[in-house]
């Protein structure tokens, strides 16, 4: 057999090798079935995970650039995309990690080609080497011989300094499984067994506070990576200079046991040097334009008696040269994926979120807050509701913002806000009003409260569009009154108009019969916000009658979308 031949076989081995990997991992992820539980489809995931990785590391890297296995690699990412859906978070860590890593894989497709051709290279200039020095000892035993020789040019070798890989990637990637697991240790605080009640907004499907989400423990490993991506000289002298990189990793892990202080004291330290530059960046934005002002008005300097002598007088400037794309830092990319989330409709994040608050959640003193939580709880149970129950809970929340700190106090009307059948939201407001509803002081409570009339309005319009079952419809427009009905007249006389704005607006949208509702909502609105204004204006408590009369209202509402809807499933 020839050495072509030998080749071929070869490359048609490759060819098989890549094709039935992928071939296969696309089999496990096309055969998932939630039905089996959550481990089997994790088991399912990891096997065809670890199949594309294998092909993406052994593969041609040519070959898997083009055609269709190019085509099968992002058949895969798409259907890990899909699993995404799968709410769990350990479930969509794992799906995460690994599309990053064949995304990364990908990526390093060029890299690999170039390498396996450089690779190539080097070995056919290592043979003309090879051979030019068989060649060179033959003329010199020519030469000892007695023979001719013509003298060797000598070919200087330039020697390519690559940069030194980061020796420390497997310490990495151990502290980064720490620290995530640190913070949802801490996430789960906040998200208590007592979670999701009435209060709750996943009930009628608006996205809940970022805190409050399992998406958030999944994006959160983002943050944390890129920090300590980001912080990697200082970690390197403080906690990873007494690990060795050869070491295999549970001795890695078994040094690294003692260094979690360390490594959470560069991590709290980096999220407050995170929100420092977030709130530095947002005030340059507010004053940006008076700084452009500035820059560019430039007084004139007029050539002097020198200047004229010498021949400096001043020339016609060159256009100024366009400023280099600024690269964005790390905390800026990870906002963006925090965003996007938001944009996708998994969590509510407030524009006014401060990197300095995962500062804070790592150092919650987690006893403490389950105590406070379950303290205002019982004065909430023992009062029975009615006045005298809000008298209480304000009282108790009184005293624990005087205890604790803005952040804490801040952390726990949140959770009361979301815990089963606690507090509602005109308690948590009456907590907040002692802080005079500022978003300064309360940037977490007051956005919280402030996007619900728009959120609940969004929900109503995307309920009669489906069309959704009576019972939901209800549930959601007693949380829109609610709003209507407890929030600020004033504070959020805004966010009051814009959902009439949107409600009104949408309405067009809708079936000709269902529009009818939508103008109900509109008129009850009105009414409701009347009433308050009233009662304002003359110090009258009218919110007994209001709450009746809202009550009756979707009563009536809800008797003739009954109608409607009966019709709807039938055609």
């Amino acid at each position: 057999m020839n050495k072509t031949t030998v080749l071929n076989v070869s490359e048609e081995k490759q060819s098989d090798f890549e094709k039935i990997e992928l071939m296969t991992a696309m089999q496990e992820l096309a055969s998932l079935k939630p039905e089996e539980g959550k481990a089997a489809m994790m088991s399912q995931v990891d096997r065809a995970a670890l199949r594309v990785l294998k092909v993406l590391k052994e593969g041609n890297p040519d070959t898997l650039q083009q055609g269709t296995y190019l085509q099968q690699v992002k058949f895969v990412l798409g259907v890990m995309e899909q699993c995404k859906e799968f709410r769990d978070g350990q479930f969509t860590r794992l799906v995460r990690s690994h599309a990053e890593d064949i995304m990364v894989g990908l990526e390093d497709l060029p890299k690999r080609s170039k390498a396996l051709k450089e690779k190539k290279k080097r070995e056919s200039e290592e043979a003309k080497r090879k051979a030019a020095e068989a060649k060179s000892a033959a003329k010199a035993k020519a030469i000892a011989a007695g023979g001719k020789a013509t003298p060797i040019d000598k070919e200087e070798t330039v020697v390519e300094e690559t940069e030194p890989d980061f020796p420390y990637e497997l310490a990495e990637k151990i502290c980064i499984q720490t620290v995530v697991r640190h913070f949802d240790a801490k996430l789960d605080v906040l998200r208590s067994v007592h979670m999701y009640g009435r209060h709750s907004t996943v009930d009628i499907g608006i996205p809940p506070h970022f805190l409050y989400t399992v998406e958030f423990s999944v994006l959160i490993e983002d943050a944390i990576k890129a920090l300590i991506v980001d912080s990697r000289d200082i970690l390197a002298r403080r906690v990873y200079n007494d690990t060795d990189p050869k070491a295999d990793e549970e001795t890695i892990r078994k040094v690294l046991r003692d260094k979690s202080r360390p490594l959470l004291d560069v991590v709290e330290s980096g999220f407050a040097g995170w929100g420092s530059a977030q709130a530095e960046a947002a005030k340059r934005a507010n004053t940006g334009d008076n700084d452009t002002a500035k820059k560019t008005t430039v007084k004139e300097k007029k050539g002097g008696l020198f200047s004229k002598l010498l021949g400096k007088e001043k020339k016609p400037q060159a256009a100024p040269k366009r400023a280099k794309k600024k690269e964005k830092e790390a905390w800026e990319e990870v906002l963006e994926i925090f965003k996007a989330a938001e944009a996708r409709g998994e969590i509510f994040f407030p524009r006014t979120f401060n990197f300095s608050i995962l500062s804070y959640l790592s150092q919650m003193r987690e006893k403490l807050f389950k105590s406070e939580v379950e303290r205002i709880i019982q004065i909430a149970e023992q009062a029975k509701g009615g006045s005298s129950a809000k008298g209480a809970v304000a009282r108790g929340l009184e005293q624990s913002f005087k205890n604790n700190d803005q952040n804490f106090f801040e952390m726990l009307i949140l959770n009361l806000l979301y815990t089963k059948n606690s507090i509602g939201l005109d308690e948590v407001q009456t907590a907040c009003m002692g802080q005079k509803l500022d978003e300064g002081r309360l940037p977490l409570s007051v956005p919280e409260m402030g996007r619900r009339p728009n959120a609940y309005a969004t929900q109503i319009i995307k309920l009669l569009k489906e069309p959704c079952e009576p019972r939901v419809l209800k549930n959601c427009l007693e949380y829109f009154f609610e709003a209507i009905l407890v929030l600020h007249l004033i504070k959020y006389e805004k966010d009051f108009a814009n959902a009439s704005t949107y409600l009104e607006s949408q309405k067009e949208n809708l079936a000709k019969p269902i529009q009818g509702v939508v103008d109900g909502i509109l008129g009850l609105m009105d009414r409701v916000l009347f009433a308050r204004q009233q009662a304002r204006e003359t110090g009258e408590d009218t919110s007994h009658n209001t709450k009746d009369t809202i009550s009756h209202t979707i009563g009536k509402f809800i008797t003739a979308y009954e109608g409607m809807y009966e019709k709807m499933k039938k055609s």
